[in-house]
């Protein structure tokens, strides 16, 4: 059956599955989100609100997808009932509870839908547990370093288009350079820096930025990120003729 957004969690989805800009707000959506599981045995004979007790058992039924097992899960009672044939019971519960309930399993968004996603083992972990929301590594320069810096000759427009999206919905973000960047001292060879100043949590706008970044193709990959926080002498390209890529617009107040 056609997808017809039922819930703004599956506006997000939609929206996620065509833009890597969006895909951190789908995290957090996500786990805002009620999931509508199937409840394996015969169908309760009431409807409504019940409280889950400490020690209650759930049967949840499981499928293959790829040749691995999955818990199927849906993002509105539509699509649930859209998937399965035969009279069933069904749970709906938040996102993160349901996570921590079935911790160490695999989830399979929708399947056989349109619009859905497999959610990995390390993956839920990362959102239980908020390294989702920290940079995958970080580097210290721990001495004087000789680095190369310039402009790429072949520029990730794909990545800049996509990061400017990001970044128009994360107010901390005040602008953005880039740079084609060798550290003979880590590097194989020259990759994609992005230098980025941010008045706010560093670590969670670049952890978004760093999802957006792993969603699209870029012509010298890796890319990292620079904190741009005047004490670097990397920034001194920077304040050249280079300018931004990204650059927030402030309006002044009459």
């Amino acid at each position: 059956m056609a997808f017809e957004a039922q819930n703004e969690f599956e506006k997000s989805l939609i929206k996620a599955a065509s833009d890597p800009a969006h895909r951190p707000q789908f995290y957090k959506d996500l786990v805002r989100s009620d999931l509508f599981i199937v409840q394996e045995g015969p169908p309760p004979e009431t409807s409504g609100k019940r409280v889950l007790e400490e020690g209650m058992s759930l049967q949840l039924r499981n499928i293959e997808w790829e040749g691995k097992p999955y818990i199927p899960v849906f993002s509105s009672l539509a699509q649930l009932q859209g998937a399965v044939q035969e009279e069933v019971g069904y749970l709906a519960l938040n996102a993160l509870e349901f996570m921590k309930i079935t911790r160490g399993a695999e989830l399979l968004l929708n399947p056989g839908s349109d619009y859905g996603k497999a959610f990995t083992r390390d993956e839920i972990a990362s959102l239980l547990d908020g390294s989702m929301w920290q940079p995958s590594e970080q580097y210290t320069a721990k001495k004087d370093t000789q680095v190369m810096i310039g402009q790429p000759s072949n520029y990730p427009s794909v990545l800049a288009d996509a990061l400017v999206r990001y970044f128009k919905k994360t107010k901390a973000v005040k602008r953005a350079y880039l740079a084609h960047f060798f550290n003979p001292e880590n590097d194989e060879k020259p990759h994609t820096l992005i230098a980025v100043e941010v008045a706010g949590d560093w670590n969670s706008v670049m952890a978004g930025a760093g999802m957006v970044a792993r969603d699209v193709e870029v012509p010298d990959p890796p890319v990292d990120f620079l904190q741009v926080t005047g004490q670097s002498g990397l920034e001194d390209f920077f304040k050249g003729d280079i300018k931004p890529f990204y650059e927030r617009k402030f309006l002044g107040l009459f």
